[in-house]
């Protein structure tokens, strides 16, 4: 060997530990990766997830807060809303998988662990070595060794390029599932004022029927009309009744569906602090601009195009990791000649490399399955935004339907009805109409109440579903 070459292999024996010194100071760091933040439903500012759920992780919830057992805690809307984001635990599981891609991305970014080996070797098996029966001589060897390949090939940094698009999916993905929770919260809202509403009208028709049978039996008594009236009310108060009944059956299950929503599981008593009356009316909106809105704003779509990245990100870290394996290795060695060849004890280091010869398994599975899945992905894309544009035109036509009933009822067909069913019912009295000119009178303001009811009803639901399917609030 001469002179240069000496040199040349003297200083890159010394710069090796130094250079994994460094490597390991300026890569061991643990990864922290922002996505940038998606419009968040419901919420005029742009949220990040973390911000959104920042109450979710505290075991205290607003719906466990201490309260004396008999009272009920009554909600308003935002109240609802907040609620069931602060307690839901669907949304805290939910906000799990940030967490868990925050964690992948950190395993992205550690360096592979030293490899460190040692051994004695050359030792007398049968009989000691001594300067006149040489052996050996025995010696003690000490190496550590450190992968490289993922600092030269980029393996770590498209590692970390794909834990980061990670990441992105998650909080996308989270903040799909808060659209879907808070779409669902309101929607439970307005079934409950709904149910409540209807519940509230059988209690009044049947304290209509009531007085009627009121009527009819002091007609009987002064002989007015027959006995046959009385049997023919009752069954009236009977079908009402049961129409009570099947409705208090409704409102307790609306009910349960807004608890579950709201994530409470205790049996307090809860009630909802709201109206179904419309005050002004929103405009609606063509297909074509509702479809704009949710392509910019709906978060699954936006899951989907970060699993785009995601896995175009996987096919580059499946094609870094067909390159070799390379791996530095530094050692000392002290050979122990005194005894065994008369010669003084001497230290002595090696260095070396190993590096694997990449020829059969050159990773082709893994680079075959990742372009698989950047194809499945944008099939993926490709399907969801043809069943989005279906769940926007039948959203869009379900607000213009429910916008029109509105525009065009009449605000005193309700009263009309009331004001027909009262006439009616004191002429009945008098004596001058029959009893099935009552009941008709009675089912047609109760038919008119309900779709009185129902209409409203509809409009809230249809309001808060289309903006749903837009991704955010554009309707108010």
């Amino acid at each position: 060997m001469n002179g240069l070459n000496a040199r040349t292999l003297m200083n890159a024996v010394l710069f090796a530990p130094s250079g994994i010194a460094l490597l390991l100071l300026s890569a061991c760091a643990a990864q922290h990766y922002q996505p940038a933040p998606l419009p968040v439903y419901m919420q005029d500012a742009h949220l990040s997830a973390s911000h959104f759920i920042a109450a979710a992780s505290n075991e205290k919830s607003v719906s466990t807060a201490a309260k004396p057992s008999g009272e009920a805690k009554t909600f308003t809307l935002n109240q609802a809303v907040q609620t069931a984001l602060q307690a839901d635990p669907r949304i805290a599981a939910a906000f799990e998988g940030i967490n868990q891609a925050q964690a992948d991305l950190l395993t992205a970014g550690l360096l592979p662990n030293p490899q460190i080996s040692t051994d004695i070797q050359l030792l007398p098996l049968t009989r000691a070595f001594t300067v006149t029966r040489q052996g050996g001589p025995p010696q003690f060897d000490f190496n550590v060794a450190m992968p490289i390949d993922w600092f030269l090939f980029g393996k770590r940094a498209a590692a970390i390029v794909s834990g980061e698009q990670g990441v992105g999916v998650a909080e996308a993905d989270f903040a799909n599932t808060v659209r879907i929770r808070i779409a669902a919260t309101i929607s439970a809202f307005y079934d409950v004022l709904e149910m409540q509403a209807m519940l509230e009208l059988a209690h009044e028709n049947l304290d209509n029927l009531a007085r009627m049978e009121n009527i009819i039996r002091n007609r009987v008594a002064f002989g007015g009309v027959g006995t046959i009236e009385t049997d023919r009310i009752r069954l009236s108060i009977f079908s009402s009744r049961r129409d009570v009944h099947t409705r208090e059956l409704d409102l307790s299950a609306a009910l349960n569906r807004f608890r579950a929503l709201l994530g409470i599981a205790e049996a307090t008593p809860i009630k909802v602090n709201g109206s179904l009356e419309v005050n002004t009316l929103a405009k609606p909106i063509s297909t074509e601009t509702a479809f704009g809105w949710a392509e910019e704003n709906r978060p699954d779509l936006a899951s989907l195009r970060k699993q785009l990245d995601k896995a175009n990100a996987d096919i580059n870290l499946a094609q870094t990791k067909a390159y070799p394996l390379v791996t530095p290795i530094v050692g000392y060695t002290r050979q122990f000649q005194q005894q065994a060849i008369g010669f003084p004890d001497a230290n002595s280091w090696m260095a070396g490399v190993n590096v694997s010869v990449p020829i059969f398994d050159r990773n082709q599975g893994n680079i075959g399955k990742a372009k698989s899945v950047y194809s499945q992905t944008q099939l993926n894309l490709q399907a969801q935004l043809v069943d989005l544009r279906a769940e926007i035109d039948q959203a869009v036509k379900t607000f213009a339907s429910a916008y029109q009933f509105l525009d065009s009822d009449d605000p005193g067909q309700l009263d009309a009805a009331k004001n027909v069913r009262d006439k009616i019912t004191q002429a009945y009295e008098l004596g001058g109409k029959t009893l099935i000119e009552v009941l008709d009178a009675q089912r047609a303001y109760l038919e008119t109440y309900r779709v009185h009811i129902s209409g409203r009803s509809s409009y809230w639901h249809s309001l808060y579903q289309l903006n749903a399917a837009m991704g955010k609030e554009i309707l108010r």
